[in-house]
């Protein structure tokens, strides 16, 4: 009997924990700190806020217990992130924890942490994924941006630490003003060592920001073609014109239905838990929130208001959307709401298309 590819797989158990409002997915973010400090980071770590930070985290058992409880009630897929979730002391006690379990555990991290320990840890208790987010390609660029030029090296040298235990490795890169400029190295660096890379041209606002963030991004048509370069540079001139030119004369199917309620798993099978304790449908998403004492009851209060928020009606059916960032979430970092049409996201998205009609015309 064949196998089911694994991406076929999670489609098919989220699209049933969708319909019977599953916590099937998990993103457990275990603290706000982090040993770097990014200038776009949605939390934005500043050092006079470590203390406050520390103050609010979950200790272990509370994060256990909780890990446990969302097992118990379906979960299948955790996320251990935050900050920098190697800063806390116990995560090997946690990410254990979670291992032994039986649940598909993946790790978001920045890579400045990993020493021996770590590394023997993920090489004992392997990870479903580890996630790097490379910040650039030089020193100069991780000082720019990051705060620390010696992290870069440090980073470098993790990532190919981590490749040769064989993890699961992809890497990540959040594109902004100050390492724009280094995205055709990290594709290189990233094809050296024969890892996936994800580019992310869309910043958030730092919404979750309580120390003096900055909204630290490219402007909309900056950003529209720092992404096209991108796709070019992955997928090369023939191959990215062939998928633009079917796309942009593709209609939006919606099956017969065009809805504006939410349309990802965000909060019917997935959520968030900050390092506060609160659960969320998203990471990037404010409100619905709510404390988690029991977390079946604020499961289910997630649920019902997940239910209530709409999205911009002209955005369901926009042709544009294939190129569009827009979500609830993008929506409600943008507006303040997630009904409101987020302009950013909606002129990238023009920019987009503007390059996409001039490839497939040339």
């Amino acid at each position: 009997m064949n196998e089911i590819p694994y991406d076929k797989f999670l489609k098919i158990i989220f699209a049933k924990a969708d319909r019977a409002g599953t916590p099937l997915s998990g993103s457990f973010e275990l603290t706000g700190r982090c040993t770097l400090n990014c200038k776009m980071c949605y939390i934005h770590s500043q050092n006079e806020c470590e203390k406050s930070k520390k103050s609010k985290e979950k200790d272990t058992t509370w994060w256990c217990d909780l890990i446990k409880t969302c097992r118990d009630g379906g979960m299948l897929l955790s996320l251990l992130t935050g900050g920098e979730p190697t800063l806390r002391e116990d995560f090997s006690e946690i990410y254990s924890y979670a291992k032994k379990l039986g649940l598909l555990v993946s790790v978001n991290t920045n890579a400045t942490l990993t020493d021996d320990k770590l590394l023997s840890l993920f090489s004992d208790l392997p990870p479903q994924k580890i996630s790097v987010t490379l910040y650039g390609t030089s020193s100069e660029t991780y000082r720019n941006l990051c705060g620390n030029g010696e992290a870069y090296g440090r980073v470098i040298g993790a990532i190919k630490e981590l490749k040769n235990i064989g993890a699961n490795l992809k890497l990540n890169y959040s594109v902004n003003p100050y390492n724009v400029g280094d995205v055709n190295e990290a594709a290189d660096f990233a094809e050296s060592l024969d890892l996936p890379i994800q580019y992310v041209s869309y910043m958030f606002p730092p919404v979750r920001t309580l120390c003096g963030g900055e909204a630290t991004r490219l402007s909309a048509s900056e950003a529209a073609n720092a992404q096209f370069e991108i796709n070019r540079k992955l997928f090369g001139d023939e191959a990215l014109k062939k998928y633009l030119s079917v796309s942009r004369s593709e209609t939006i199917n919606y099956d017969g239905v065009c809805s504006d309620k939410i349309n990802c798993h965000a909060g019917s099978s997935s959520f968030w838990v900050t390092y506060k304790g609160e659960l969320t449908p998203c990471g990037m998403m404010v409100t619905p929130s709510v404390s988690i004492a029991d977390f079946n009851s604020a499961w289910e209060y997630i649920k019902t208001e997940q239910q209530k928020l709409t999205l911009p009606k002209k955005c369901v059916s926009c042709k544009l959307r294939k190129f569009c960032d827009m979500c609830a979430a993008v929506c409600q970092a943008e507006t303040g709401k997630t009904n409101q049409i987020p302009q950013y996201a909606c002129e990238k998205a023009r920019f987009y298309d503007n390059l996409a009609k001039e490839m497939i015309t040339n």
